[in-house]
């Protein structure tokens, strides 16, 4: 059975997590057994045999450790309920892992994750607000935003998430990026900028170390920073102090707030149900895995009794030209197929290995 290492945020912080992933991604680079899954709000391990001792990561074993997986693909533990986005980062995850040739049981573990996020989904829920309007909101309570001036910094998707939510709230916006081109501003531009706005949300790749080397940091405006791990320097948060928004502020999963919401409450209850139903179907694959033996066995002695009868029918029939026997050879074959069919299906899933077991008697393997 599988194992997961999990840190999240509330356990461990935006910053240690980053120094974790680049860690466990270094080393499931060289194991066929291990897949790592990394998205803003969590760094996770997983594999089948030894794992490395990793104490500042919680240990889930077995069916937990399944369940756990489907629950993150069907967004039940997202800071947004149902959030596409972490369906994707499992996908990305799953292809890393086919291309790395890792072991077909962790294959078909993140496959059918995947599957479970989109059975979720397909329950439908009402789109909630994204972590870029909860950080715009954020702004807008201490600014008083409406008709404002927002410094949106970066220029990838998160970036753009910001700019959408900030626009959609009234305000004016202008965009810095590393490089003049795809934004009207470069970093430092922006870094002297932001002390004359209302408000700055980030999301970037790499630290906004010009924003550090400002004179008088206490002139900045609210800082909502999406970016993980954080692009605004550790200074400059300190200098903000409550006044700075970090990405692990706005971590809460989701099935906290379900109770007060009844469409939320109806798909959290069926997601669930989706994610139980995903997990007895693999777990019963998984089993049906120690069948193996069994199901190559059964087919030998399938093949082996089809050929002795075949041979006799050949041997009495002597006349028969080749034509004849090769449709005897077919036919032979996908009787033999035809017989064996639901037992095979049935070795295939053996949820406690009774199965096999009975197979073996049955059949005299």
């Amino acid at each position: 059975m599988p194992w997961a290492l999990v840190a999240r945020a509330g356990e461990i912080d935006v910053e240690e997590r980053a120094r974790l992933a680049t860690l466990v991604e270094e080393m499931a680079a060289f194991h066929r057994w291990w897949i790592v899954l990394s998205t803003c709000h969590r760094v996770e391990l997983y594999g089948f045999g030894p794992r490395p001792d990793r104490p500042e990561m919680r240990l889930l074993e077995g069916e937990d450790a399944v369940r756990h997986l489907f629950r993150v693909a069907a967004g039940l533990e997202s800071a947004v309920p149902g959030e596409s986005e972490v369906l994707g980062q499992v996908r990305r995850a799953m292809g890393d892992g086919r291309a790395r040739g890792v072991d077909e049981r962790l294959a078909r573990l993140f496959e059918s994750a995947v599957a479970t996020g989109r059975a979720a989904r397909a329950r439908g829920l009402r789109p909630r607000a994204g972590l870029a309007h909860r950080a715009v909101a954020w702004l807008a309570e201490r600014m008083g935003l409406e008709g404002g001036h927002v410094l949106v910094v970066g220029t990838g998707a998160v970036g753009s998430a910001l700019a959408g939510a900030a626009l959609a709230s009234g305000c004016r916006v202008t965009v810095a990026g590393h490089r003049r081109g795809r934004a009207p501003l470069d970093l430092a531009e922006a870094a002297r900028l932001a002390p004359e706005v209302d408000g700055v949300a980030v999301g970037l790749r790499g630290e906004w170390s010009e924003l550090a080397a400002l004179e008088d940091l206490r002139r900045l405006p609210p800082v909502a920073d999406l970016s993980a791990p954080p692009a605004v320097p550790r200074p400059v948060r300190e200098a903000l102090g409550e006044r700075f928004l970090g990405i692990d502020r706005l971590w809460e999963p989701v099935a906290r707030g379900g109770a007060a919401d009844p469409d939320l409450a109806d798909w959290i209850a069926g997601a669930e149900a989706a994610v139980e139903e995903g997990v007895g179907e693999y777990v019963g694959w998984l089993r049906g895995r120690r069948s193996v033996d069994t199901l190559v066995a059964l087919r030998e002695r399938g093949e082996e009794r089809r050929r002795s009868r075949v041979e006799r029918l050949f041997r009495r029939l002597p006349h028969l030209g080749e034509r004849e026997r090769e449709l005897v050879e077919v036919m032979t074959r996908q009787l033999v197929t035809d017989l064996l069919h639901e037992p095979m299906c049935a070795l295939r899933s053996d949820p406690d290995g009774s199965r096999r077991e009975a197979a073996r008697r049955l059949f005299g393997l």
